[in-house]
């Protein structure tokens, strides 16, 4: 650590220890918490003293007049996003999202609305929607994105050629400036809506001497501005001195504040302008053999006046083939273009729009630019067009290795007619220094297209490849009169090249801005002024030259990050070991949606970055290198980010990089059980497959044991299963005696199986504590005319894997191998009716079994839903007239593998059925039970998942995992049924067996 850093670390401490109650919010300085703070989606690490989380504007305040006090550098933060490392730096962090996060105040008459900083925005326009309202930009990362962070950044979005940026619907703005006094600016009903909402405030010294500097720039600096600043929409670099006056002569100190990146003043505040939804939105999805044919064909779009003209290229097309967005684009694109254009076009009648969308495609066509041009008007299908474009950084980051599509000439824009043009030299640009692959993607419609060449930062030929390109291409889009900064913000990546951009007189003027807001520079310093090198700070220490070296569970192969082999007993070879997969994650922070999806199912109900995936990739990738932050896979800090993870495995598709969370974890317990021992409360867990064997026995009076209260007490203090929630009871008669009984049936046996045969994989769950799901399964196979086969299988290995006990679970792994290959041998389909168990036969056993029959068991391995869901006209022949409502939640691994269509389909088979949009139910087998996780869980099912099931109306509710009916039950007081009771219900009775 150098002396000055050291400086910072010892005044920022000092500045911390004074806030500790102090302040409603809280104060952290631990390990775990600087190293989350310490990068963002940029490709740049700083290490900062602590965190606050704020609760209030007081809170704001006093942190602030702390740091002045010590003279310790403070930088506000978003949902840290951003690309520009616009959010990193020593000193203290303020994270305003987890707390300062409300809709203050909404008037739909006048549309506008007041709120705070950690709004997010899908959250904001959620709450707008039902009044046909919303915050019109819309960047790719809306549902984590924060009000607070996109005015630091002015961002804009798909549709700003349409509705403009961030800064254009600003109205007013509340802050705090560098001495800790409050500070608001405006128009004046916005103004006055502030005050009222907000109480009256008095403007300080700082303030009416910051706004008297900007009105002396202003007038001294009319020509330079008139003659420097770029003259496209997209110009964000520097302050903003071009938007100072308003027409009627005064300073919009409010619009400087907007892409001033936290340098200037800390928004606490904001009344934001609402737009109208459309009501009629349509696309052309025009393809293209050349990319630089479809950039030539933009401003022949842009004639028709679109709300969106956006561009996505070939290695986003080709990294979505793997994804969750693989069946979207297969659907919707046709060949194998090289780049489309997506255009979008608004209007108020279905048929004029439909008329102008196929203007569109006939307008092209006639000009012979691309060769198909679908038009798209189903609200899914646009969808699947809309995610597959945002989810464009995380599938160009989804690739393992060190070769990496990166930030750093990413935010270029140029008139969009000579987009083209700047493109084809920028190309010339990249080939001449030797980048071999390069993507281009996003907002073609105001000339800024996101440009992403691939290189390795961890080389020093690389990092100075960097350099010599960012140095080229800023003077190339100064040649073509266009902006550095379109959107993403100057922070470390840009700051050091707007001389160039401006000229020594406007950076003149951006320091006397500055100083005149902060004089201490202590509001994230480095940023836009004085700046640090565009190569200082990066995440990697980069070597001149590096030998191969061994990944974790693969020797040989080359890691992704400097850090010792790592055996393992899960495979790693695919992603360069535990690391390599750790360093997948690229920051952008889809982990932090809360409205859609499931993950992160305890990031939901938390709010906290220490529980989304990304904070537990980036301790990992910490831990497992040599940043000096955490020390390895033994490091205490572990265990508290990898406390509240569900292993839910929603990451393993939704996180748009692929970082599998739940496979980390389980390597990582393994680890810490070698090492420190296994827990009592993990071995009763694991053990709890072969208990309930013995219990079994005399189940009535194992259940009134258990059920006991003593016994719930006991189990609390002794290994920390919450007394508040009961054991699962035991059935009566088991599934397998069941079987027993009933299969010496001789119509049964005798009976002619015209399906074929089909095995079904008997789960611990199944057999001894609901058999009636089994039974209804045997029922409905036996109704399609299946054959339906039993082996004597052991446990799946579940309880094993989620407690880290992977050796446990291998040698499982390898008996139910031996049992279930021949019969995958000879194509017979394996069903089970638990998603966690039959689906560990997908996931994990092939990694504990490396084995030809393990993979074929895995190809045969299926829920029961996935082969109901191809009999779906024999299951319609044979449901009973009339059909009930069934409302149906997934379960978490059954969301995160084959999905929930084929459950979706075999329930409208027989029954009127709506998925409930629900996320996760929170137990995750035995967390729900376990003492410190029971609130959580509770939180994790209320955030949407019991709500939809009190509002059922009526409807019965149906699920899948046997743990998902539990906690539902115990927080709804509703039993649900397992969808195949639901089928095996409404089938007809004729050639069923009781």
């Amino acid at each position: 650590m150098s002396d000055a850093v050291d400086d910072v670390l010892q005044r920022s401490l000092g500045a911390l220890d004074e806030l500790r109650g102090r302040i409603r919010g809280e104060v952290r300085a631990d390990r775990l918490s600087r190293a989350l703070y310490s990068t963002d989606a940029s490709i740049y690490q700083m290490t900062p003293s602590g965190v606050v989380l704020p609760r209030t504007v007081e809170d704001v305040c006093e942190t602030v007049r702390a740091c002045a006090r010590h003279g310790a550098p403070i930088t506000a933060r978003g949902a840290g996003t951003g690309l520009a490392g616009g959010a990193v730096n020593i000193g203290v962090q303020l994270d305003c999202s987890r707390y300062l996060n409300r809709i203050i105040a909404v008037d739909a008459a006048r549309r506008m609305a007041v709120v705070e900083p950690g709004v997010v925005l899908d959250e904001l326009n959620a709450s707008l929607a039902p009044m046909g309202l919303h915050f019109a930009p819309d960047v790719a990362t809306s549902s984590r994105a924060t009000l607070g962070g996109m005015i630091a950044n002015n961002s804009c979005g798909a549709h700003s050629v349409l509705v403009g940026r961030t800064v254009d619907h600003v109205l007013a703005l509340e802050a705090v400036l560098s001495d800790g006094s409050v500070a608001r600016w405006g128009e004046g009903a916005a103004l006055a809506e502030l005050e009222r909402t907000r109480g009256p405030i008095r403007p300080s010294r700082l303030a009416v001497d910051a706004e008297r500097t900007l009105a002396g720039i202003a007038t001294e600096f009319t020509s330079e501005i008139a003659a420097r600043y770029p003259k496209v929409m997209r110009r964000n670099g520097g302050y903003a001195l071009d938007r100072l006056r308003s027409e009627g002569g005064r300073i919009n100190v409010e619009t400087v504040l907007c892409g001033s990146e936290g340098t200037l003043a800390i928004v606490t505040a904001a009344v934001v302008k609402l737009m109208p939804l459309p009501t009629c939105r349509g696309l052309v999805v025009a393809h293209f053999t050349e990319l630089l044919d479809a950039l030539a064909a933009t401003p022949v779009c842009l004639e028709h006046g679109p709300a969106a003209v956006e561009l996505i290229d070939k290695l986003i097309l080709d990294a979505a083939r793997e994804s969750k967005h693989g069946a979207a684009r297969d659907r919707l694109i046709e060949g194998d273009p090289r780049g489309i254009l997506v255009v979008e076009l608004y209007d108020d009648s279905p048929s004029q729009l439909s008329e102008r969308l196929h203007a569109v495609a006939a307008d092209l066509r006639q000009r012979g630019m691309g060769y198909a041009w679908p038009v798209v008007t189903d609200a899914a299908e646009q969808a699947g067009v809309w995610n597959l474009r945002k989810a464009g950084l995380g599938l160009l980051m989804s690739r393992p290795g060190e070769r990496q599509p990166y930030d750093f000439v990413d935010d270029c824009a140029v008139d969009p007619a000579r987009l083209r043009d700047f493109i084809a030299r920028f190309m010339a640009v990249l080939r001449e220094e030797g980048v071999e692959e390069c993507s281009y993607y996003a907002h073609a419609s105001v000339g800024c297209l996101h440009v992403k060449p691939v290189l390795n930062l961890r080389r020093l030929s690389d990092v100075r490849r960097m350099l010599r390109v960012a140095d080229r291409i800023s003077a190339l889009t100064l040649e073509f009169g266009g902006a550095l900064t379109g959107e993403h913000g100057d922070g470390l990546v840009r700051s050091c090249w707007l001389e160039r951009m401006f000229g020594p007189a406007l950076v003149g003027a951006f320091a006397r801005v500055k100083a005149a807001f902060d004089p201490g520079n202590i509001l994230n310093p480095g940023k836009i002024v004085s700046p640090r090198g565009m190569a200082d700070n990066l995440r990697w220490r980069p070597v001149e030259d590096e030998l191969p070296r061994c990944s974790a569970g693969q020797p040989g192969r080359e890691s992704a990050a400097h850090s010792p082999v790592e055996l393992t007993v899960l495979d790693f070879s695919a992603q360069g070991g535990m690391a390599g997969l750790a360093e997948m994650c690229s920051g952008v922070g889809q982990c932090r949606s809360r409205l859609v999806g499931t993950m992160c199912p305890s990031y939901m109900a938390t709010g906290d970055e220490r529980d989304t995936t990304r904070g537990r990739a980036n301790a990992l990738r910490l831990a497992l290198g040599d940043h000096g932050l955490l020390h390895g896979l033994d490091d205490p800090a572990l265990d508290e980010v990898m406390d509240l993870c569900l292993s839910c495995k929603a990451c393993k598709t939704e996180c748009p990089t692929g970082v599998d969370m739940a496979k980390l974890k389980a390597e990582w317990l393994c680890r810490r059980n070698e090492h420190a021992g296994v827990p009592w409360r993990s071995r009763a867990v694991a053990a709890m497959p072969g208990l309930a064997k013995w219990v079994s026995l005399a189940p009535g009076v194992a259940n009134a044991v258990m059920q006991s209260r003593w016994t719930r007490a006991a189990m609390e203090r002794l290994i920390g299963l919450d007394r508040r929630i009961a054991p699962p009871r035991l059935a009566n008669q088991t599934f397998r005696g069941w079987w027993r009984r009933a299969s010496r049936n001789i119509s049964r046996r005798g009976k002619a199986a015209a399906s074929g045969e089909v095995v079904y994989f008997v789960d611990t769950w199944t057999n001894y504590y609901a058999p009636q799901v089994g039974i209804a399964a045997v029922r409905v196979l036996e109704s399609l005319d299946f054959r339906v086969r039993i082996v004597d299988n052991v446990c799946c290995g579940r309880p094993a894997i989620s407690k880290g006990l992977l050796h446990d679970s291998a040698r499982l792994a390898e008996r139910n191998i031996a049992l279930l290959a021949p019969f995958a041998e000879a194509g017979v389909p394996i069903v089970g009716t638990e998603p966690s168990c039959i689906l560990t036969f997908s996931d994990e056993v092939p990694q504990f079994v490396r084995s030809n029959e393990a993979r074929q068991v895995a190809r045969q391995a299926m829920m029961i839903e996935s082969l109901l869901a191809a009999h779906t006209d024999a299951l319609r022949r044979l449901a009973l007239p009339g059909r009930s409502r069934v409302v149906y939640h997934a379960h978490c691994h059954q969301k995160a593998m084959p999905g929930s269509a084929d459950a979706m389909a075999a329930l409208g088979a027989v029954c009127d059925a709506t998925e409930i949009p629900s996320g996760c139910c929170g137990m995750a087998g035995s967390f729900g039970h376990e003492v410190e996780h029971y609130d959580v869980a509770r939180a994790i099912g209320e955030q949407r998942l019991f709500p939809a099931v009190r509002a059922r109306d009526g409807a019965r509710v149906a699920v899948s995992g046997f743990s998902c009916r539990e906690q539902i039950a115990h927080h709804t007081a509703e039993r649900p049924a397992h969808l195949i009771e639901v089928v095996a219900e409404v089938l007809r009775a004729g050639n069923v067996v009781s």
